[in-house]
């Protein structure tokens, strides 16, 4: 999101000198964002410099002071309209040093020490003719300069984007912009607000120069340009520059009877403040790290801009308007990353946000892996690939897991466990964003098969209804919805390999009841049942509720069965059920015999079947005979 800059126009000009005339004459100005830090050039004697001034703490500026380290490869040159980019990292300015065709642009990067040898910016942008007064946007990606024209010495300003092939052609401000000599220009950081030097208020006999301002509404679409003061004057503005901490314009101004300029300043307070967000980046053992800076808006991955770190101390600094959110990155080339998002708060006042990066050069994704249905956590087996190896898998505990890869990778995590349905997870490198440790909830599905069960009349083979239950014997919270599209036809869902209870239960006839694994060999089956009456059964060996030697406590098997026999109860109060143990014949087998008898009584009572109902039989076996229930259903003429 971008914030137009608009300027609260006041008709009185402050005017005050800022430097004293130690340095010569002012040939230019560039104000960090801060308002801290002033660079500017100068004559003095023929000779052409860079200075550097400073603010002290009672708001003043000091002594200009001459920047060696990059006066050193001018030396001998003229100098003039320096720009300072927003990020503090660069400075561009013009110059007709050895190999330029009159002035030409050039850029100078602050190592943390000193400026590096000036380079000579694109031939695109720089011609036979004279290029001076650059300025860029925060972004770094447009440039704003003012090029002569060809036969007279009246400039206009031009622009120029940068993409993946470099700067691109040049093009003059339209109209309204270019309608006169416009010799200085400089660009408010979203690029949409210029301050430019013209001379289209002088008369023809005298010629002028003021400062106007003008915004751009569209694309290569520009408002009116307006003067940022009416006042009649009898001097020239040359070289605006803006300082966004106190709100001032700053300019070089000269009379039209001596060549003599000095900087002043107008007390212009900006609308619509700027957050600027610095720091050091640093690589994981605490070195300055020289990084590539990518801002996007955080909801439309829409490019802000892109900037860069100071490679030797590690200092970067980038310009966003207020009220917005954004996502930066920070890069090494084919090495570690790092996301912030940052939030500008919509603030009418500037502020400052400080926020040191420390590079990582590995992601950590944290997983815990749980059953679907029951969300009980299961042990997996997990491998996790990079695009050129496989990644390390650590298992924190039950059901836990830690994946950890190299920043700049995405990785393809899989989750298998036998008899659920394997899973995978892509972590996309952009996914990561400011979070450099993840965690993911990862819930396996069982593999789900079909059962289907038929329940058909024993005589006439056709379907009956009547209460059917399945029931999971591995996992007891395990629903199983048994659906009823047809008469007599009964289907439900089940895990694969799982163990589970059919039942089905029928007023005046005998259950039926089973324990169903599903595997492979009974996927796809059909189970035929054909309830038998109850006038017809004599004794039913109760082949589930057999006790495990030694043991007396119910297994979820025989409670299965045991429901099927206090179901038929309750649906035939007037049958009795007859339940026989048997035991060897020694007095421990008795007393297991009677601990089982227990077992049974308990769980009828707790079913709420009176005592009236069943009877419970506890009978010594022959030597040779193992130990078994049987269950007999008593009619209603035989019931005690």
């Amino acid at each position: 999101m971008k914030i137009r800059l608009l300027y609260l126009l006041l008709p009185v000009l402050s005017v005050s000198s800022v430097l004293g005339a130690q340095t010569g004459n002012i040939t230019g100005i560039t104000i960090n964002m801060e308002g801290t830090l002033m660079y500017y050039t100068a004559e003095k004697s023929g000779e052409h410099a860079l200075y550097k001034s400073t603010k002290n703490g009672a708001g003043a500026w000091n002594e200009g002071v001459s920047e060696d380290s990059f006066n050193e490869h001018i030396k001998g040159h003229i100098i003039k309209t320096p720009f300072l980019t927003y990020d503090a990292q660069t400075l561009y300015f013009s110059a007709n040093l050895p190999g330029s065709r009159g002035f030409d642009i050039y850029y100078s990067k602050w190592n943390g020490d000193s400026w590096s040898k000036p380079v000579s910016l694109s031939p695109v942008i720089n011609t036979e003719r004279d290029e001076i007064s650059p300025s860029l946007s925060a972004d770094n990606l447009t440039i704003y300069f003012t090029r002569n024209g060809l036969e007279n010495d009246c400039y206009n300003i031009y622009t120029s984007e940068i993409d993946i092939s470099g700067w691109s052609v040049p093009h003059i401000l339209p109209v309204p912009i270019s309608a006169g000599c416009e010799k200085y220009v400089c660009v408010s950081p979203e690029g949409e607000t210029l301050l430019f030097s013209t001379d289209r208020l002088s008369e023809k006999k005298k010629k002028k120069y003021n400062i106007f301002h003008s915004t751009q509404i569209g694309k290569n679409i520009w408002t009116p340009p307006s003067p940022i003061d009416n006042t009649a004057k009898e001097y020239n503005e040359f070289t605006p520059s803006i300082d966004y901490k106190s709100n001032k314009i700053f300019i070089t101004k000269g009379g039209f009877d001596s060549l003599k300029y000095s900087i002043h300043s107008y007390d212009v307070p900006l609308s619509k403040p700027y957050t600027i967000l610095k720091g050091t980046v640093k690589d994981e053992t605490g070195k300055p790290a020289g990084v590539e800076i990518t801002v996007r808006d955080a909801s439309t991955s829409e490019l802000y801009g892109k900037s860069e770190s100071n490679p030797a101390t590690g200092e970067y600094t980038l310009v966003l308007p207020n009220n917005g959110l954004y996502n930066i990155n920070y890069a090494i080339k084919n090495g570690s990353q790092q996301f912030e998002n940052i939030n500008t708060l919509n603030n009418s006042q500037a502020q400052v946000i400080r926020k040191d990066i420390t590079l990582i050069d590995k992601i950590v994704v944290n997983l815990t892996v749980q059953d679907a249905l029951s969300s009980q956590l299961l042990n997996a087996e997990v491998q996790a690939y990079e695009k050129t190896k496989t990644a390390k898998v650590s298992k924190l505990g039950e059901g836990k897991y830690r994946v950890v890869t190299p920043v700049s990778e995405s990785v393809d995590i899989e989750l298998y466990k036998e008899n659920y349905i394997k899973e995978n997870i892509i972590v996309k490198f952009n996914d990561y964003m400011n979070f450099p440790e993840m965690f993911y909830s990862v819930k396996l599905k069982p593999d789900i098969r079909s059962g289907v069960i038929n329940v058909k009349d024993i005589s006439s083979n056709r379907g009956i209804s009547a209460d059917v239950a399945v029931k999971n014997l591995n996992n007891r919270d395990d629903r199983v919805a048994v659906t009823c599209p047809d008469t007599g036809r009964y289907e439900f869902s089940i895990r694969k390999d799982s163990k589970y209870s059919i039942s089905v239960t029928l007023k005046n006839h005998f259950y039926y009841y089973a324990v169903w694994k599903a595997d492979a060999s009974r996927i796809g089956q059909t189970l035929e049942v054909r309830p038998v009456p109850l006038k017809e059964v004599s004794k039913i060996p109760m082949s589930n509720l057999q006790f495990p030697e030694g043991e007396s406590a119910l297994s979820p098997e025989a409670m299965g069965e045991l429901d099927c026999v206090v179901n038929i109860l309750k649906s035939n109060p007037e049958y009795t059920a007859v339940i026989s143990l048997y035991h060897l014949r020694d007095e421990k087998e008795l007393t297991l015999a009677q601990q089982r008898a227990g077992a049974i009584l308990t769980f009828m009572e707790s079913s709420w079947i009176p005592r009236t109902g069943y009877i419970l039989e506890i009978s010594p076996a022959d030597k040779v005979r193992i130990p078994d229930i049987n269950f007999i259903i008593n009619p209603p003429s035989d019931k005690k």
